[in-house]
């Protein structure tokens, strides 16, 4: 049953993420009149898709990720080579080329390329050669090229409509606008929580699991304990027990906890694992709820989204600094076991995981990272300081490698949740 409320989580929670991403690109690069061939969800085979325009919607097999295909410089580059054999068909209206066929037959003006397909789109015109004679048609800007035994079709990208003809300033909001959908989005569900639950007074810490035979088991601790200092530094969230035992070190300190309404105190060695001073137990940081009211209840999104960003800040200087290591990163199967768990718990704590989720998601993508969107934010910076567009084929080669790297990264995270499972 968990494994199946972790799965139907996962789709749910991370397929309305990618959509909202995905749209905040979608829009931006419809509103600055870049061509946008593909709107996906998912990766992999198409299993569904419907044309709108110039558009194509699909949803694809594997429910991870999404994406925006959008008219480029590269993408219009050789999509036929010169001497490749093609067919034409026109609008009667203008007589201007309107489609042209991979496969050509019967009824079209037949003929070998003699024009790149980047000046096809770019000037707008298509020089054939016919029975040994070169002729020169105009295009239609919506032309088409077909290709009917795969059953596709992909609109011819003028210059105008191309990404890199835009100004950096449009460039870079079609590059933010993703996380910074995700980053609304996370805000919305957060303040729909406000007003189901209620403002947020305060926060706990609360012992999730505590592993037998670590430091806190042997010390006393119990599933249920509520922490409230270490060494005399007041408690609010996970973040600081693990900021605080790593100021601490292995030395034995003083944890104030909260059992059945009871304030006590127990003695803790915190014990060295992976870099980190740890005492072997897993937190969870619930909001103590005040009474509902609109607003109560943007303070309470307000509370939430900071906190929530604040953790994955935390999160990532420390894998920056080294106080967190490569083995600490949950993948793919990780995250669906997590979501099994809080899906479990009921829909409100899922829509909690989806706010962490979102601005997760949202600062991920703004990393300075190639293949991310902030590895283009940081090319279009690049482009504004030395006056000049980083070449495309170094783009292109760059982009390449940091996908690679990201897939790397997903398998290795990915192993080592089998590992955390299997263990």
């Amino acid at each position: 049953m968990q494994a199946l409320l972790g799965i139907l989580g996962f789709i749910f929670i991370f397929g309305l993420a990618v959509l909202v991403h995905e749209l905040g690109h979608f829009l931006t690069a419809r509103k600055y009149g870049v061509l946008c061939h593909e709107f996906a969800i998912g990766m992999g085979p198409i299993i569904w898709k419907k044309r709108n325009g110039e558009t194509l919607y699909t949803i694809r097999a594997i429910p991870i990720g999404g994406f925006v295909s959008m008219g480029m410089n590269e993408g219009e580059r050789d999509i036929f080579k010169i001497g490749t054999e093609i067919g034409l068909t026109f609008n009667y209206e203008g007589g201007e080329v309107s489609k042209i066929h991979y496969q050509p037959t019967e009824g079209q003006i037949i003929g070998k390329l003699l024009t790149n397909t980047i000046d096809v789109s770019g000037k707008l015109e298509i020089e054939i050669e016919v029975a040994g004679e070169a002729k020169i048609y105009p295009v239609d800007r919506e032309a088409f090229y077909v290709d009917s035994k795969a059953d596709r079709m992909a609109q011819i990208v003028p210059l105008d409509r191309r990404l890199e003809s835009k100004p950096k300033r449009q460039r870079f909001v079609i590059m933010v606008a993703g996380a910074v959908m995700n980053f609304i989005l996370a805000y919305v569900i957060a303040l729909i929580i406000g007003f189901a639950q209620g403002e947020v007074v305060g926060s706990a810490v609360v012992l999730q699991s505590v592993v037998e035979g670590g430091p806190a088991y042997n010390a006393g601790f119990e599933v249920g304990d509520i922490i409230n200092e270490i060494d005399g530094v007041s408690i609010t969230s996970g973040v600081q027990v693990s900021e605080q035992l790593r100021i601490v070190g292995n030395r034995e300190v003083l944890i104030g906890f909260e059992r059945d309404g009871q304030a006590s105190e127990l003695y803790v060695t915190p014990n060295l694992q992976d870099n980190n001073y740890v005492i072997s137990v897993v937190t969870a940081t619930n909001f103590i709820m005040g009474d509902r009211s609109i607003p109560g209840a943007f303070r309470s999104a307000n509370t939430r989204w900071r906190h929530d960003a604040t953790l994955i800040v935390t999160s990532l200087r420390m894998l920056a600094t080294g106080e967190a290591g490569a083995g600490d990163l949950t993948g793919v199967v990780g995250i669906v076991q997590i979501t099994g768990q809080v899906a479990m718990a009921g829909f409100l704590p899922l829509l909690m995981f989806a706010v962490l989720i979102n601005i997760n998601l949202g600062m991920f993508n703004l990393l300075p990272f190639p293949a991310l969107d902030g590895g283009h934010i940081t090319f279009i910076a690049i482009e504004a300081v030395i006056g000049k567009p980083v070449n495309a084929k170094i783009q292109m080669i760059v982009s390449m490698i940091g996908f690679g790297l990201l897939l790397l990264l997903m398998l290795f995270t990915v192993f080592n949740d089998i590992l955390r499972i299997v263990n």
